[in-house]
């Protein structure tokens, strides 16, 4: 007997550098440049040298020369490093300024902030103070959302839009939020787990209903949301609805069949895991965008989730109908 859990990712090593792009050499990665104050401390931030980073922006601060750029890189700078009391002294120095207190992009960065630290309380206080400003935008709405979906408070989510409703409308990333947390990477500089809104309640109600908002007012090929729409439906066992939406889309990704393997296994739908795995197989894996989707390393897990379910871990030779591991990992 195979032990699954410890030879899974040894096994797909192999399979995924059978299918993926050239790699990157770390030695020739680049650095940011040196040109601008912002720079150095990303740089500093990049190599995890954060007391020197500190050391650096005290420098800017005795010279007068902090800027927007800087302030939210030395807010990642205690995030990253976890000196959250570096971060409540900064805060104290920018609440003493009027050019920065009421600037929506700083204050919004003490709210990510804030919320990374668990400080729901902390971030709540800015955000009811710049809300009531004309310059409050979605960005903020929805920084408050990745925060409480973070935080696992799923039903603040909901009024918290409530409150955006009134002032801004809610736009692609509130929605993808919403339906399915998980799924937002549209923003590179947050990362949240597999917490979700309507999937975490599973509030069908409230799902379908942004899901009737979203046909009617926004891009329904936007791919990300149209992920989310798959892994809800999944999840609440309305694989059908799921189905209809991959088919429907004419523009999809990897990570949408991606999505839709994951609702099949979901309902425990192994077999059309290896059939949707099969589609992929078909097109030139040479190429990446709508003509090409190349499997990685999420959709091996779910291969391989899809063979346990099969039984087809249990000796190289175990097959299933017409699958066995050479026919489902062979390449077309």
């Amino acid at each position: 007997m195979i032990n699954f859990l410890s030879t899974r990712i040894g096994f797909l090593r192999p399979l995924i550098s059978k299918y993926s792009t050239k790699t990157i050499n770390p030695s020739k990665r680049q650095y940011p440049s040196k040109d601008s104050s912002n720079e150095v401390l990303r740089r500093l931030n990049y190599l995890d040298n954060y007391e020197r980073a500190f050391q650096f922006f005290d420098n800017l601060v005795k010279q007068n020369q902090v800027t927007v750029a800087s302030l939210l890189t030395i807010l990642d700078t205690c995030t990253r490093s976890g000196q959250i009391q570096r971060g409540r002294q900064i805060e104290q120095m920018v609440n003493q300024s009027s050019q920065w207190k009421y600037h929506v992009r700083v204050q919004t960065a003490f709210i990510n902030m804030f919320m990374k630290f668990h400080m729901i309380d902390q971030a709540e206080k800015i955000f009811e103070r710049i809300q009531q400003l004309p310059s409050c935008d979605a960005i903020v709405y929805n920084s408050m959302l990745v925060g409480y979906l973070r935080n696992q408070q799923v039903e603040k989510c909901f009024s918290c839009v409530e409150k955006m409703r009134s002032r801004v409308p809610p736009d692609n990333v509130t929605y993808t939020l919403l339906l399915n947390g998980k799924h937002f990477q549209l923003l590179s500089e947050i990362h949240i787990n597999q917490f979700l809104a309507c999937t975490f309640l599973r509030d069908k109600q409230r799902g379908k209903a942004i899901h009737q908002e979203l046909s009617s007012n926004l891009d329904s090929q936007h791919v990300h949301l149209q992920n989310a729409l798959i892994d809800f439906y999944g999840k609440i066992n309305e694989i059908t609805i799921a189905e209809n939406i991959f088919h429907k889309m004419t523009l999809r990704e990897t990570s949408t069949y991606n999505s839709l393997m994951k609702a099949y296994l979901i309902n425990r739908m192994a077999m059309k895991v290896l059939k949707l795995f099969e589609q992929m197989k078909e097109n030139n894996l040479d190429t990446v965008g709508p003509i090409g989707f190349r499997p990685d390393l999420i959709t091996f897990m779910a291969v391989c989730d899809a063979c346990e379910q099969l039984g087809l871990l249990n000796s190289p030779d175990s097959s299933y109908g017409e699958y066995n591991w050479k026919k489902i990992f062979s390449k077309n």
